[in-house]
């Protein structure tokens, strides 16, 4: 499958439906882990001493919760909410979407790594905390700059279904 092909399927309104349902979906899952267990969730930080000092103070079942948490629901997190960033892009900003795509591409692959090595990190290789230093940040940026875009693209779909 080309990239090409994978734009297509991107902007679809079905698949935009399901991945924006799934991201939805997800973000709600968090907010119950999150509050069932009383976490303070290590995914925006990226200073390692910050990290270290938020992994000091979780509980075993807090760690191991954490743990799941981002093996199960963040690991396909940012292919939801990265799909649907990069569909609505496409979908809604004709030949511009490509390059408003980017930012959408950048954050996937570095919430992935980000996502990995939190795994490990929750595990107790605490020593790849500075992958973690670098990912994080691009993750937060391109995640960011994709919502907002993603926002402009959700208001002109509101402006064009009216007008």
């Amino acid at each position: 499958m080309s990239l090409v092909d994978v734009g297509s399927l991107l902007k679809r309104p079905r698949t935009l439906w399901i991945l924006g349902l799934t991201y939805l979906g997800l973000t709600i899952c968090f907010g119950i882990v999150i509050t069932i267990y009383d976490l303070s969730i290590i995914d925006e930080t990226a200073d390692p001493e910050a990290v270290r000092s938020l992994l000091a103070a979780m509980t075993a079942e807090q760690r191991r919760a954490h743990f799941w948490m981002t093996l199960i629901l963040d690991m396909p997190y940012p292919l939801a909410y990265g799909g649907f960033y990069v569909g609505l892009a496409l979908r809604f900003f004709g030949r511009w979407g490509p390059m408003l795509a980017i930012p959408a591409c950048l954050a996937i692959p570095a919430d992935l790594v980000e996502n990995t090595v939190q795994l490990f990190v929750l595990a107790g290789m605490e020593n790849l905390l500075w992958i973690k230093s670098i990912a994080t940040p691009v993750k937060l940026i391109g995640f960011v700059i994709a919502s907002l875009i993603a926002l402009a693209a959700l208001g002109l779909a509101l402006v064009r279904k009216f007008n």
